[in-house]
């Protein structure tokens, strides 16, 4: 990218993009790795052991069986397959992050959707190829979906209606995982997922954990900036991270529930830090959707810690 960018953020100083691990010091900390929905990941801390990554891998391929937009035998696959507009039963993480992006989406005005399903796949960004003649949005929106936990089941008001959680679900597993390391006695670690990050408890050192911002024409692990984080998540949406070109036009995989299209506004990315990761990944969304001049109203609306990089 030859573009020249600005960043405004509430943190001073930092003009950079995409999330990467960077060193803690002199003491050598072990590094556990694995791959889960098409992505990574890696968790960092002292005394991590072989039964700690296959407490993760396993929880990793537990939520994929279920969350797979790819997998033709997932309840959310199951789900957008089906025709029938009943309850469908469902696991009950299911619900609980349809709940949480509905959360978001009305923090948002609806700029988070989960039923954009058949746009994300029209565009080429859901496994298959672009669609030459894109769907409408008669069937895109919260209206068309409804939820219950007890006993947990979907349902929608017309067969074409299908979702698509890709929006909040690393951010959603993130948090679940914090939740089982500090059960098994782990404080103080750092777990990405996906590229999103989150700090647990302080760094070898006692000082916070350090993650690296990195632009997006930046090599891979050459940071520009350290961003200490504790107890928190920092999570990015850029429409740099997947796209396409077309034609002399360039496509991103965030697409517009209002039009149904991708975005095309100047902002670069988003990158915000929340305590919950999956707040701080449906929000970093959302706000990639809402643009640079109403996302900012609606991030200081929340009272968000974001960092906005814009193409001048």
């Amino acid at each position: 990218m030859n573009a020249f960018f600005t960043c405004l953020a509430r943190l001073a100083g930092i003009g950079c993009l995409s999330l990467a691990l960077v060193g803690c010091g002199p003491q050598e900390v072990p590094n556990l790795q694995g791959k889960t929905m098409g992505t990574t990941w890696s968790l960092q801390a002292v005394g991590a052991d072989e039964a700690l990554r296959v407490l993760i891998q396993t929880h990793l391929d537990q939520r994929e069986a279920v969350f797979s937009h790819w997998k033709a035998d997932s309840p959310l696959s199951q789900f957008n397959a089906s025709t029938s507009t009943n309850w469908v039963p469902v696991p009950l993480e299911l619900v609980r992050i349809i709940e949480v992006a509905h959360e978001v989406a009305r923090e948002t005005e609806g700029a988070l959707d989960v039923t954009l399903g058949p746009q994300v796949e029209a565009w080429g960004f859901g496994g298959k190829p672009e669609q030459a003649d894109k769907p409408g949005l008669e069937h895109v929106g919260w209206r068309h979906l409804a939820w219950r936990e007890a006993p947990p089941a979907l349902k929608k008001d017309a067969p074409e209606v299908r979702l698509n959680v890709a929006a909040v679900a690393e951010g959603f597993l993130l948090d679940e995982l914090v939740a089982r390391l500090r059960a098994e006695g782990l404080q103080n670690f750092l777990l990405e997922l996906g590229g999103e990050v989150f700090a647990s408890g302080h760094a070898p050192d006692g000082g916070p954990w350090r993650v690296g911002l990195q632009s997006p024409d930046g090599i891979p692990g050459n940071t520009l900036e350290r961003l200490p984080l504790t107890d928190a998540c920092i999570s990015t949406s850029g429409s740099y991270r997947h796209r396409y070109e077309k034609e002399g036009h360039t496509y991103s995989h965030i697409i517009d529930p209002r039009t149904g299209r991708p975005i095309t506004h100047r902002l670069v990315s988003v990158t915000v830090i929340h305590p919950r990761a999956v707040l701080a990944d449906g929000y970093a969304t959302a706000l990639m959707v809402l643009g640079p001049e109403k996302g900012r109203e609606v991030a200081q609306r929340l009272s968000l810690r974001v960092i906005w990089l814009e193409e001048e």
